[in-house]
């Protein structure tokens, strides 16, 4: 998985004089984001509301490519938003804030990186609202792809006769926010369009319908 320009260059950033025997002739930043990245691709599991990616990493490397008790807390947090926009721009859920243990392991090859994880739940700041058009509710996203219904599973949780157990899913991808319907028995509209498996892309001030439940979609800058 191609890293996006821009993370590139703020990656790219961390090896400077002062950091640069960390990375002399080993390991990049940039190609450990690439390849933490390529292997999350594998690690996503399936959910009903798509592809989950854990997000409590541990990271192991040679210590020949990186020695992992040299490299700082501001490259760890960078690779941290590496993986979060990532999953943001791909449409992964992600139900925590991501975190990276990177350690050495001498029994993987050079060059080779080793990643796994799980998915913990944890706070994640708000992109989003569905805002009752009567003022009766505010519905928070947080989760990418979260899941609306009226289930204990579900991230956002609607406890309507009219709302079906496993309802609806919002999430971002591709720098936009969507919404689709997971067969539900009441549906989901947007502006008045009924809303199908295949995604609807929401704008702010969009209005969206959970059965009759009427609200109006808006963003968090």
């Amino acid at each position: 998985m191609k890293l996006a320009r821009g993370l590139e260059r703020r990656l790219e950033t961390f090896v400077d004089s002062a950091s640069a025997v960390v990375f002399r002739g080993k390991m990049h930043p940039v190609d450990i984001a690439s390849k933490v990245l390529r292997q999350l691709d594998f690690l996503a599991t399936d959910t009903v509301a798509g592809p989950q990616i854990p997000n409590q990493l541990d990271v192991a490397v040679n210590p020949s490519d990186v020695e992992p008790e040299t490299v700082d807390d501001d490259l760890l947090t960078e690779l941290q938003r590496a993986v979060t926009e990532t999953a943001f721009e791909t449409g992964w859920r992600i139900i925590g804030p991501v975190t990276i243990t990177l350690r050495a392991d001498r029994s993987l090859p050079k060059g080779v990186l080793s990643c796994h994880g799980e998915a913990v739940r944890g706070e994640l700041p708000v992109w989003g609202h569905l805002i009752a058009d009567d003022g009766s509710a505010v519905l928070n996203f947080s989760v990418n792809r979260s899941l609306i219904g009226r289930d204990l599973d579900c991230d956002v949780r609607l406890g309507n006769a009219e709302i079906s157990r496993h309802h609806a899913v919002v999430y971002h991808e591709g720098g936009h926010p969507r919404v689709f319907d997971l067969g539900s028995s009441n549906g989901t509209f947007v502006n008045r369009k009924r809303v199908t498996k295949s995604p609807s892309t929401l704008t702010p001030g969009d209005s969206v319908v959970l059965g009759d439940l009427p609200f109006t979609y808006r963003s968090v800058d």
